[in-house]
């Protein structure tokens, strides 16, 4: 027997003797979270409050049975820290606020709660709350490219819920996308809310009357008017002017394939809110959670441009989709940027 064959035999008893084993013990099992979420609208709005909710759903059925959710519909921001007092006393480990308009409540009962707060569309950099800011702006880029594009008129609108910097940065991105491509391009917005379906088919309407053939919108739930609009003026012969077909985009979630105008719906903005959910959870559930801003955007991957497949190679043709491609890469480099301003 050699030294080396010694050496090892020994080791190998030591360790018997000490209950040693070659099987890794268990990982500890994950400690369990609440979370609540607090939203501004209906969780089935088919826009910016149900993409919260099914996200946080999404992150609960992958960690099932060490995570309970809850939610609070149509909250007001007046009564935003209250209830963010209640959710803390409940024992809740964190709170998602989800609208820009839940950001002063959060700067007034952050510092002073157990519980960790993240605004869900928050741009205040703060070290007692994380703000989740989504910058769609460069995606809307990308659907300004396909705008003008597509537009046979060089007439394009947007239509957004209120000028939150969010929504603002949306139109800005849009517009900058479509002078790229077009530089005699006009966008002509105007901001009808988020919950009246009305107001914004009006709107949509009114837009189509002036030869505006290609329409953004962020308008929440109120995008339903948006798609009803133009359906009903490219399914009507007698008003459809010959050559003249209307489109539309989706806006924070991937609305290509909505009920209504699923071929008129061109591409979406798209943010992936159950990734950005899951990386603030896991920072709560490992300690590693701080305050301040998280900007997620084209370069993170979370804000992004979805084109609708059933549209890829007949509206949307290969040099459009080059386009796209393009201005992407060009906007992720730092080649282009967007203006800070809307001309």
């Amino acid at each position: 027997m050699t030294i080396k064959t010694l050496l090892l035999t020994l080791l190998c008893l030591a360790l018997a003797a000490c209950g040693g084993s070659s099987t890794p013990a268990p990982a500890p099992a994950a400690s369990s979270i609440k979370i609540g979420l607090l939203v501004s609208g209906t969780a089935t709005d088919h826009g910016w409050n149900q993409l919260a909710w099914d996200s946080l759903n999404l992150y609960s059925a992958a960690h099932s049975g060490t995570t309970e959710t809850s939610k609070l519909e149509s909250v007001k921001d007046t009564d935003a820290a209250d209830l963010m007092r209640k959710y803390d006393s409940q024992g809740y480990g964190l709170i998602i606020a989800h609208g820009y308009e839940y950001l002063q409540p959060a700067k007034d009962v952050a510092a002073s709660l157990k519980t960790k707060i993240v605004v869900s569309g928050g741009d205040v950099d703060s070290p007692a709350f994380q703000s989740l800011l989504y910058d769609l702006s460069g995606a809307s880029y990308q659907l300004g490219v396909i705008a003008a594009k597509v537009s046979k008129t060089g007439k394009l609108g947007f239509i957004g819920g209120a000028p939150y910097p969010t929504v603002t940065a949306m139109q800005r991105g849009f517009e900058a996308g479509a002078l790229s491509v077009n530089p005699k391009a006009t966008v002509t917005s105007q901001y009808t809310g988020f919950d009246d379906p009305n107001k914004a088919k009006q709107q949509t309407e009114a837009f189509i009357a002036q030869g505006i053939d290609v329409i953004m919108q962020n308008v929440d739930a109120a995008s339903k008017g948006v798609f009803e609009a133009v359906k009903e003026y490219n399914s009507n012969p007698a008003g459809t002017k010959p050559g003249f077909a209307v489109y539309t985009f989706g806006a924070n979630s991937d609305q290509n394939a909505n009920d209504i105008c699923p071929d008129y719906t061109l591409a979406s903005a798209v943010i992936k809110m159950d990734v950005a959910f899951d990386r603030a959870i896991q920072q709560v559930r490992d300690g590693t959670f701080k305050g301040g801003i998280v900007k997620e955007d084209l370069a993170s991957g979370i804000s992004v441009a979805v084109l609708n497949p059933r549209l890829i190679g007949k509206v949307i043709d290969a040099d459009t989709q080059k386009l796209v491609e393009h201005a992407g890469m060009d906007l992720v480099s730092g080649k282009v940027k967007i203006p800070e301003e809307i001309k």
